[in-house]
Formats: structure tokens, sequence, C-alpha cells
């Protein structure tokens, strides 16, 4: 929501001014900036570094994943590289507000316990 919030309050077009198709429309996938795929790249990548003990060459994958993701943006034309920078940094502050409201299980079956 946070992406498609400040998509419609900027209104940026994409480097190539393509026309929406159908699945645009149906997705709200008409703006450029910041780039969503990008910023669910990066709070998946780090939620995934901070939640699960992985050895060093799958560490590598993810980052390399996320980075991935963010140039095959800009390189089939959909984003600016401005556009997948700050979806990154969205995702970045996405991540760290779901850290700051997650309750652990312990928390969760007091919770349920309680009603």
């Amino acid at each position: 929501m946070t992406v498609a919030g400040v998509q419609k309050l900027i209104k940026r077009r994409g480097p190539y001014d393509m026309s929406p198709g159908l699945l645009d429309y149906l997705t709200m996938d008409i703006y450029a900036f910041p780039a969503g795929h990008a910023s669910r790249a990066a709070m998946i990548s780090k939620f995934f570094l901070n939640h699960l003990v992985l050895a060093v060459p799958l560490r590598i994958l993810l980052v390399l994943w996320a980075f991935c993701v963010g140039l095959s943006r800009v390189m089939i034309g959909r984003h600016h590289i401005t556009d997948v920078v700050s979806g990154f940094v969205i995702g970045y502050f996405q991540f760290k507000l779901v850290e700051l409201v997650w309750m652990s299980s312990n928390t969760c079956q007091m919770l349920i316990s309680i009603w």
C-alpha cells in the first residue's frame, strides 16, 4: 500500500512512455516511482537475512537476487534507476516497520490465551 500510495501521489511515468495494458490497470501498475518489485525484493531479502540462519553463499545469493530484480526492472524499461533505488529504500523501511510490530510466538500464545 505504501508503494501504491506514493505512486498515486507522485504519478511519475517510466522511462519509455508505454501505454498501459489491461493488466497494468488491474494491478495499478501505471506509474513507475517507486518500484514496487524492488521494494518487495528488498523487504523479503532483509527479512530472510535477519530471521534465517543462512550460509554465506546463500546470503550473497539472496542479496544478488534482490539486486537482479531491480536491475531487470531498469533493463526492460519499466523504471528509472532512481525508481528502483527508492523502492529498495521503501522496502527497507517496510521491513523495519514489520520488525517494530513483530510479536514473538510466546506473545501470540499469551494474547490468544487471554481471549
